[in-house]
């Protein structure tokens, strides 16, 4: 990318100094065209896409604004589900803002749509390094009163423009008190608290709750899904079909081509790209507070239960780790009573889960089924049995019984590592088997 950075140096323009304002807000809100300098021609394909000039005591930017009916459907979700739904995602906001505190702990407060500003940023490059310039900063945000959510894309021909678009983007930051995001928290927002920094602004205020959805989507779909990408989670889980799209990582590609001939049919795609991202943020947004609110309909939610097995056990546990074991716990009855060999991998997680509640006559059926199961597998695992050895050692005191587990768990790890090249660690956990048994036989009165 040093070819971009050194174009954008020769393209660089003088900035004014001075202090942020939260009134940039204000500035060309009324419009995509609000604030444009009319003396200034701009190319054809801006003026196509609504794109306009915007003016502040910083220089200028170009500005592209969308309104939306919050009726508007994007895949599975109306945009104006986000209404109903953003006070369940406190639960997802305190768990990443929360500082190591539980909900239990300290309950969150419920969230308003409104008070929510949806951001995905496009730039010359990886990293949040120096060097990585966000070239576009798509926002979204809603305005209940007028029954629309409006989408805003700024861009800049050139750095002399950063710093007015850096000014507006603060005052957009002044309204609300989280960002949402994809991998945000990670990339996007440090890479503009860099640029801030650069720009000469060392303090901005008080940095914004984080919503970054790369995390729950990670819970609930890393092995489901072939990637978590957004555009895969969209069309996967949200019912979204993109269509023909222009990939994010082309976006610098493109940009560089404006630069350098300043066609700005270039940006068309990267500009829809960018707007589509903003969207479906919205619609990821509904879909988790759904979930939390025991809503969820459509795509994976369906009537509340995702198909696949491991998909099931992760939303359950994801409910239970917010707050919701009311809804967690039949999606883990369900996935007890199943017998499929996909569900039967996530037995031995459910039965931990009823140990950890003290139910253990719930956990104990399961292991007890997973140990049928195991016996029965050409490369068994050995880990229920030892949960039942343990379970009728210390718990049950029937050593007899325990002993019996332990041995079964003994002949399974002698059949499950006689197969494979001998490590440390199958060495430690066979010999560990054989101290368990040993110690059990003498218990048993065997020895």
């Amino acid at each position: 990318m040093s070819g971009l950075r050194e174009r954008l140096e020769r393209l660089r323009g003088s900035s004014s100094t001075g202090k942020p304002g939260a009134d940039a807000a204000a500035e060309g809100a009324a419009g995509g065209t609000s604030g444009a300098e009319p003396a200034e021609q701009l190319h054809e394909a801006f003026e196509k896409l609504g794109v306009g000039r915007i003016d502040n005591e910083y220089g200028s930017f170009l500005l592209r604004r969308r309104a939306y009916s919050l009726d508007y459907r994007h895949g599975y979700y109306e945009l104006g589900a986000l209404l109903r739904y953003a006070p369940w995602l406190d639960r997802v906001a305190y768990r990443q803002n929360g500082k190591g505190r539980t909900i239990e702990q300290v309950p969150p407060e419920p969230l308003n749509a409104a008070q929510l500003l949806f951001l995905d940023t496009e730039t010359t490059g990886l990293g949040v390094g120096a060097g990585n310039v966000p070239f576009m900063i798509g926002i979204g945000y809603v305005e209940p009163e007028q029954g629309q959510l409006i989408v805003e894309q700024t861009l800049i021909r050139h750095p002399g423009e950063e710093k007015a678009m850096l000014h507006y983007l603060l005052g957009r930051l002044a309204r609300c008190t989280h960002l949402a995001t994809y991998n945000g928290r990670s990339f996007d927002w440090p890479v503009l608290a860099g640029r801030f920094i650069l720009n000469g602004w060392r303090s901005t205020g008080a940095e914004p709750g984080h919503l970054d959805f790369l995390h729950p989507s990670r819970a609930l779909w890393r092995n489901t899904l072939e990637s978590c990408r957004l555009s895969r989670i969209e069309e996967e889980r949200l019912g979204i079909a993109r269509g023909p799209d222009v990939p994010g990582s082309l976006a610098p590609e493109l940009y560089v081509r404006y630069l350098g001939d300043g066609d700005a049919s270039h940006l068309e795609g990267v500009y829809l790209h960018n707007e589509r991202d903003v969207l479906t943020l919205v619609a990821l947004a509904s879909h988790f507070g759904a979930l939390l609110s025991g809503e969820a309909t459509g795509g994976a939610a369906g009537a509340g239960v995702p198909e696949g097995a491991e998909e099931l056990y992760r939303t359950a546990a994801w409910l239970d780790t917010h707050g919701r074991p009311e809804l967690s716990e039949p999606l883990f009855q369900t996935l007890a009573g199943r017998e499929d060999p996909s569900a039967a991998r996530w037995w031995m997680q459910t039965a931990l889960r009823y140990k950890r509640l003290g139910r253990m006559e719930q956990a104990v059926r399961l292991w007890e089924r997973a140990a049928r199961r195991a016996e029965q597998s050409p490369f068994p695992s050995f880990e229920a049995h030892v949960e039942l050895a343990m379970h009728y050692e210390h718990r049950a005191k029937d050593y007899a019984k325990a002993l019996k587990y332990a041995e079964q768990a003994l002949e399974l790890a002698l059949r499950r590592f006689g197969s494979l090249r001998e490590t440390p660690r199958s060495r430690e956990e066979r010999e560990g088997l054989r101290r368990r048994v040993e110690r059990l036989r003498r218990k048993a009165g065997f020895s």
